[in-house]
């Protein structure tokens, strides 16, 4: 293989994708897309889309009906306002149809039903049009719990409130390691390694498909034979992959970028709470995660754009191309997966095998780092057989290309590809 002729193949590739408007889209809503879903969403999932709430209660034989609109009373957003308190013998249709009336002509937001409960004292069910907000559910569910609280407690000189403050308890989980004590637990670990999972996921899903979109164009529209009069298959094959690999990377520093700066300026800006306020970064990106995973990104990248290549490179249309894409994406999508099982499981066996599995190794070996650090022999270990994994794979691709790379009309089957690959 000659080195010039690889260059020139991947320089090619990266100028046409990062100029492409597709790339430049793709790079650019990313980041606005994310940024909406983590900042605007909790915005809307805690506000009701409306200031106020006419609600009836409907006391079916529990007496709880005035100390129930004592606490919906002193809810602040939205502010429920308790437009009728009743006593119904029961809960029938026929006797709520009055409320559902009102509900439906818009007198009323909605109704609650408080019905006896022989454990707990009553059971409840709120009727109204709109009943989407969990914010506004969950508090109304509070309203409720208080109410029955107070009636259990009564006369006993239990201070109620030191008991709710129970009933809100919350373990704070602290990670042991021998670099020290690390807060957070199970969500910080959680949120890390699926962001950057799914980083590495997208760029590779967004980045691989094109380049096989391309190998098969080029295939249908005969320039491929142009090429190789030029460069052998080998070399096209290493020059495109390396070429995806960074345009890949270059999307993921602007990526990253943009959630550095999100993070940093953009959340205390939107003073969108405490929880953000006292948000500490580093607790949950260290050095020795950003290290791991730009080894195992590039890694990972190289690895499965050898799969989308080969798959590619077997395909004379798109629409076989799409049929056969589900083989180059399944060891990715199975890798996601796995690692959510890693996140809970970090010291099994099962886990272990995984993550020195080549198909694996990138998001497996990435959620051991950072739940619970493996030995460091066996972080390198599996970045070498992730190597050779690559090595092999590209040796076995090298051949599928030369073969199947010319071929028009007709798709090689595998029995074909299996004597290729035995023949070399």
């Amino acid at each position: 293989m000659s080195p010039s002729q690889i260059a020139k193949v991947a320089r090619r590739e990266y100028l046409t994708r990062v100029r492409s408007k597709a790339f430049i889209l793709m790079t650019v809503m990313i980041p606005i897309l994310m940024g909406g879903y983590i900042f605007i969403m909790p915005l809307l999932f805690t506000s009701s889309g409306t200031d106020e709430l006419r609600i009836a209660v409907v006391d079916a034989g529990t007496g709880l009906a005035p100390a129930l609109a004592g606490q919906l009373a002193a809810i602040e957003q939205p502010r429920i306002d308790v437009a009728e308190q009743a006593v119904v013998p029961d809960d029938s249709e026929s006797v709520r149809r009055p409320y559902t009336e009102a509900v439906l002509d818009g007198s009323l937001d909605g109704y609650l039903v408080l019905t006896p409960d022989p454990v707990i004292g009553a059971g409840s069910r709120y009727y109204a049009r709109e009943t989407g907000n969990p914010v506004m559910l969950r508090d109304i569910e509070r309203a409720i719990e208080a109410t029955l609280l107070d009636r259990l407690v009564a006369g006993t000189g239990v201070d109620t409130e030191r008991v709710r403050a129970w009933q809100r308890f919350d373990l704070e989980a602290v990670t042991v390691s021998d670099e020290g004590e690390t807060e957070g637990g199970f969500e910080a670990a959680f949120f890390s390694t699926f962001a950057l999972a799914m980083l590495l996921y997208m760029a590779v899903l967004i980045n691989g498909q094109g380049m096989a979109m391309a190998i098969v164009e080029e295939k249908s529209s005969r320039l491929i034979e142009v090429i190789l009069g030029a460069v052998t298959a080998t070399e096209f094959m290493t020059g495109k992959i390396l070429g995806v690999l960074g345009s890949g990377l270059t999307q993921l520093g602007i990526w990253v970028g943009a959630l550095l700066l999100g993070v940093l300026y953009a959340a205390p800006m939107l003073a969108m709470g405490p929880d953000l306020a006292d948000f500490d970064l580093g607790a949950v990106l260290s050095v020795e995660l950003i290290l791991y995973f730009s080894i195992f990104f590039a890694l990972g990248y190289f690895l499965y754009s050898v799969f989308f290549a080969t798959i590619a490179a077997t395909c004379t249309s798109t629409e076989e191309l799409g049929q056969a894409m589900f083989a180059a994406v399944l060891p990715m999508v199975v890798a996601l997966m796995s690692s959510f099982y890693v996140i809970a499981n970090p010291g099994t066996v099962a886990t272990r095998v995984l993550s020195l599995l080549p198909p694996f190794t990138p998001l497996v070996m990435l959620a051991r780092v950072n739940v619970l650090t493996p030995p460091l022999w066996e972080i390198w270990l599996g970045i070498a057989l992730l190597a050779l994994g690559i090595v092999a794979s590209g040796w076995l691709a090298a051949k599928i290309f030369r073969y199947a790379l010319l071929m028009h009309g007709k798709r090689p089957t595998l029995p074909e590809l299996m004597s290729v690959i035995r023949a070399g």
